[in-house]
């Protein structure tokens, strides 16, 4: 479980001014001041003033970038001012690592020859393999670029297909069964299906309308209108709308359920409406 932030920490209190404290640098983001126990004379903590964040992996990386670009100058600083010939930069992030105050903070010390203040533990006597680094090396890389997440697709309703619309998602309820029908293109089906916006007639090849039963709920991905000219009209002729998806399209049975119920006013048939067909130029 994730540590939780604790909003009277010490160094809160300390960005707060609630709590005293040797301070020797501060900037919009940051402030520096001298540990209460330190390990060796001018041991400086470096501190973001962003609150809220219980470790230095937990901050936003604008926030994070903001807070170190002051640590080189502080870290320089406390090595000249205390007459280190060398400096460790350590920062612990979570109670397995040392961390006992859960608000993000770099320590400062500085080091002489033969202080003998600590030592890492020594290396592996012999060089990593590589059927040891590879997985290593996959994981590592799987965390800096986890899988996006996909896109949920946004889904219209039946009442919103007009002739001319284009990559459409709907979820709809069959409301008959497919009914077969002959065409100069070869034979196709026409099921009349609906939302609580309305209905309208779905237009199915052969390898379509597999499952596509009364009462079954779909989802339609990629749909597109299609006119089929009417008996009269205009000059150019009349048509009504048919919904229907290609080779990029997709129909499968829905996983989530039906929302609300399928409004079967007559009025509402979008596949009823007879549109003017306009003769291309």
């Amino acid at each position: 479980m994730a540590q939780e932030y604790d909003a009277e920490n010490i160094f809160a209190k300390i960005i707060d001014g609630h709590v005293p404290a040797f301070k020797v640098f501060e900037s919009r983001s940051a402030i520096a001041f001298l540990d209460a126990f330190p390990m060796v004379e001018g041991h400086t903590l470096f501190v973001p003033k962003a609150k809220g964040f219980t470790d230095f992996l937990a901050m936003p990386p604008a926030k994070a970038s903001e807070f170190l670009r002051d640590l080189q100058k502080v870290a320089a600083a406390v090595k000249e001012a205390t007459g280190a010939t060398a400096i460790n930069i350590m920062q612990n992030n979570g109670a397995d690592a040392g961390q006992t105050v859960f608000h993000p903070h770099f320590h400062i010390i500085p080091r002489t020859k033969g202080d003998d203040l600590f030592k890492p533990p020594p290396s592996a006597k012999e060089m990593v393999k590589a059927e040891a680094a590879e997985p290593m090396v996959a994981k590592i890389m799987k965390a800096l670029n986890p899988p996006k997440p996909l896109k949920k697709p946004s889904f219209g309703t039946v009442s919103s297909v007009t002739p001319d619309v284009k990559g459409l998602n709907l979820q709809v309820k069959v409301l008959e069964e497919p009914k077969e029908v002959e065409s100069k293109g070869g034979k196709f089906y026409e099921v009349l299906c609906g939302d609580s916006s309305g209905t309208i007639v779905l237009s199915l090849r052969d390898g379509q309308k597999d499952g596509v039963t009364k009462d079954a709920v779909f989802v339609i991905r990629n749909a597109s209108a299609k006119m089929v000219r009417a008996a009269s009209g205009g000059p150019g002729g009349a048509g009504h709308i048919r919904l229907t998806v290609d080779k990029w399209g997709k129909i499968e049975l829905s996983s989530d359920p039906f929302d609300g119920e399928v409004d079967k006013d007559p009025k509402k048939n979008v596949s009823s409406t007879e549109f003017e067909l306009v003769p291309q130029s």
